[in-house]
């Protein structure tokens, strides 16, 4: 059975190239989550795993693909070359941080 996942935030490295610049994508409100861009796509490729994002109340597919110079990327169905979808997302927040929030929530 393929596991569903909304992403709904990446950590970025400054890089110039929006190809290189995502590092890690995040989800989950009530168990947040992390990936590094290397295991979301294995996820993708491997077919376990289907990310989306929601744009204007629609999920939208994210897909792995190839950059010209051989870079492996996530980007959007909506996207056409680059992830702008993706890079519109927040900011995740630190692991330690997503983790004390998860240990919060738990003890209320």
């Amino acid at each position: 059975m393929i596991k569903r996942a909304e992403i709904t935030c990446v950590a970025t490295n400054g890089r110039h190239s929006t190809y290189e610049r995502i590092t890690h994508i995040g989800g989950g409100m009530a168990k947040p989550w992390t990936l590094t861009i290397k295991e979301a796509i294995k996820l993708v490729d491997s077919g376990k795993w289907r990310f989306f994002v929601m744009r204007d109340g629609e999920a939208v597919k994210v897909e792995a693909l190839n950059s010209r110079t051989g870079c492996r990327y996530l980007k959007t169905a909506n996207d056409r070359n680059e992830p702008h979808d993706l890079l519109a997302l927040p900011d995740c927040p630190p692991i330690e941080a997503a983790a004390e929030a998860e240990s919060d929530v738990e003890s209320t």
